[in-house]
This record gives structure tokens, C-alpha cells and sequence, in this order.
């Protein structure tokens, strides 16, 4: 499973924010500065990479901060 250093490495790649910048209560809005049709990309990639269904996403209480996808994520058993 992937831990959550390595998810935020991963987000860094996806969104070109520098990893330093993101920790588990960041904001994609309001800290890390990425919109809304960004986050749709980020969701997709996700999405496509570990094979997640919308259904997680849409199940999620919180999907708006790193930590909150990160546990999205991991609740579903996705794989590194």
C-alpha cells in the first residue's frame, strides 16, 4: 500500500506543487492554489492509476484536503 509520503510525492508530480508544500490538512484550494477543473485532473489520474471507482470519491466526506483523498484512498485497499 502506499504510504502517505509517497501519495504526496505522487501529487507533487501530478500538480507540479513542490512536495515540501503539502502535508495532510493542505487545502488543494486554498493552500496548494489548485482549481476546480485541476482537481477533477487529479481525481482522474488518481482514479485511472488505482483503479478507483467514483463511488469512492462521491462517498468521501472529505475530499477537499490531502489527507481526506489520501484516506478515500486508502479505505478502498489501493494498491502502490
Amino acid at each position: 500500500m502506499m504510504d502517505f509520503k509517497q501519495f504526496c510525492q505522487l501529487l507533487s508530480e501530478l500538480t507540479h506543487v513542490p512536495h515540501e508544500k503539502i502535508n495532510e490538512s493542505s487545502s488543494f484550494r486554498d493552500d496548494l492554489g489548485i482549481d476546480s477543473l485541476q482537481m477533477v485532473n487529479v481525481y482522474i489520474q488518481l482514479s485511472q492509476r488505482f483503479a478507483i471507482g467514483l463511488e469512492q470519491w462521491i462517498g468521501s466526506a472529505d475530499i477537499t484536503t490531502v489527507g481526506g483523498v489520501y484516506h478515500a484512498m486508502t479505505r478502498g485497499g489501493v494498491q502502490s
